[in-house]
């Protein structure tokens, strides 16, 4: 009883210690500011207004009220001071170490393989993404309501009964809500079922029918949030085409990141806040090993998964957790994502705890302490790297610094450094960047504006409006690129050229409030002045 009430004091000091650097960090320009520190509607805090503006909302390409919420909670009590919003992330994360360890000491009667998952779980370096970036508050708050949904399954299969019942469709609708990512939460309940619970739903009838009955709401929530998530993303253009990424590009890449997450669980180096998608450049020989040892790890559970019950079921959380990320349907450019890793590396964490407790049960003493240091040695190594780690996520600058240094050919970092030292005025520098990304991603229009913004900062009109020129000639329907050819060609003198391309602007985007503004003021010196 003792040890019930001392790991879990263990577990939230370890976490707090370990993350405390994170409350000395920024906002970061990456995403950040789409949430927080430039939405109007999240500044405003809460009010009934705003509830209803967030069930609606597609936020960067998501449909997530409760988090959209949350950060609303965040600026009404803490105002935009950073350390606020960091506060709230490690209190979640806290929250949700503190979850794991109660559910699985609660269903397994074993605290501590359940104390070495949670602390696995609360220091790894691949968790500093979703702790260190406010933009993860999804991630953290659906995880949270992920882990209370898997308690409420737990008791209701003590209890059976609608109250409980219930309470699992509303936390898993509030999962959701958060992040679509738990559209497999429905999996995970089978997989609580047949470890450690061992046990199926009650009734009668074949068990595949009362598994029907009891998930089909939880189905139907999950392929709703899906529909949204889908509307959303296309609004925002981040689901990516099969021209773009064709078939055999997105399985080439899922198979790859399974083992790589594999990789870096046991060797957490040189991590990044993005992983530049390869395409169809991805070696086929890492895809070729990377299927074959899949392939061996899911025959030995396969072949050994029934008798050592957590073997399946933390082999297949973790296979099943991360097929929504895997790429298979691929938003945005990356080819996976350290905040991918959250929820599917518990399945290992618990094959590998859980593992080393049945070594432990047929091992004399000294073999025990030594397994003992063993697991102590690798959480308090984790817990270095991870302090380690977060200080590359102070502000935008050391973030994509780090990117740019440990991830060769990264445009994206790229560009987004370039962007860091545009807010901080060091323009010559943000060129380099600029010029670097083009020169990586020539297609990229983003960067080739950002590049000619930078140009014409620095007095070179003529050199931006070349920019400008290949951009527009990539993306003709752009408004933002029109104005900017409007800007240098202000600067050369060719007035009449940039009237041309703000009325084209302003026609492409009616709303362009700034391609307006400069028309009336060229319109305005052009008009003759009465005596």
């Amino acid at each position: 009883m003792k040890e019930r009430t001392l790991l879990p004091v263990a577990l939230l000091g370890l976490t707090l210690f370990v993350y405390s650097p994170a409350l000395e960090l920024e906002f970061v320009s990456y995403d950040d500011t789409v949430y927080v520190t430039e939405n109007a509607r999240v500044q405003q805090g809460l009010s009934a207004e705003n509830l209803a503006w967030s069930l609606g909302a597609f936020e960067n390409g998501n449909w997530h009220p409760l988090t959209l919420l949350s950060h609303m909670l965040d600026v009404q009590v803490f105002g935009l001071k950073p350390a606020g919003h960091h506060g709230m992330n490690l209190a979640l994360h806290a929250v949700n170490v503190g979850l794991l360890y109660f559910l699985l000491a609660w269903t397994t009667s074993r605290p501590w393989p359940s104390a070495l998952v949670a602390a696995l779980f609360a220091v790894h370096p691949l968790n500093v993404q979703t702790v260190a970036w406010i933009a993860e508050r999804k991630n953290l708050l659906s995880t949270a309501f992920w882990l209370l949904a898997l308690l409420a399954h737990a008791r209701r299969r003590e209890r059976p009964g609608w109250r409980w019942s219930g309470a699992v469709v509303v936390l898993a609708a509030a999962a959701l809500a958060s992040k679509p990512m738990a559209v497999t939460l429905p999996l995970t309940l089978f997989l609580l079922d047949f470890w450690p619970l061992e046990t199926e739903p009650p009734g009668r009838g074949p068990r595949a029918l009362r598994y029907g009955r009891e998930l089909t709401p939880l189905v139907a929530l999950a392929g709703l949030c899906g529909i949204l998530t889908l509307q959303a993303q296309h609004a925002a253009r981040a689901l990516q085409t099969v021209d773009s990424y064709p078939w055999s590009v997105r399985l080439a890449n899922a198979t790859v990141a399974y083992v790589w997450y594999l990789g870096k669980l046991l060797w957490p180096s040189e991590l990044a806040v993005f992983y530049p998608h390869p395409g169809p450049t991805l070696p086929a020989a890492q895809v070729v090993i990377s299927a074959g040892l899949l392939l061996v790890l899911t025959a030995a559970v396969l072949w050994k998964g029934r008798a050592i019950r957590f073997l399946g079921a933390g082999f297949w959380w973790y296979v099943v957790t991360l097929l929504p990320v895997a790429g298979i349907v691929q938003v945005g450019s990356q080819a996976y994502a350290d905040r991918y890793a959250y929820v599917p590396l518990v399945g290992i964490f618990i094959v590998l705890a859980w593992s080393a407790a049945k070594a432990v049960e047929s091992s004399p003493p000294a073999a025990r302490r030594a397994l003992a240091v063993v697991c102590a040695v690798w959480v308090v190594s984790l817990s270095l790297v991870t302090r380690a780690q977060i200080p590359f996520w102070h502000d935008s600058v050391s973030l994509f610094q780090r990117a740019v240094d440990v991830v060769p050919d990264n445009a994206v970092a790229h560009n987004n450094l370039g962007m860091a030292f545009v807010e901080r005025n060091r323009i010559p520098e943000a060129a380099e960047q600029f010029r670097s990304a083009v020169d990586l991603s020539p297609w990229d229009t983003d960067a080739r504006s950002n590049l000619g913004n930078a140009l014409r900062a620095l007095g070179r009109p003529r050199d931006a409006l070349a920019q400008y020129q290949k951009a527009l000639d990539q993306k003709p329907d752009d408004p933002t690129i029109h104005y900017n050819m409007a800007t240098a060609l202000v600067d050369l003198g060719r007035v009449d050229e940039a009237t041309e391309h703000l009325e084209e602007a302003v026609r492409l985007g009616p709303g362009y409030g700034k391609a307006r503004q400069l028309l009336r003021t060229l319109a305005e010196r052009r008009a003759p002045t009465g005596r």
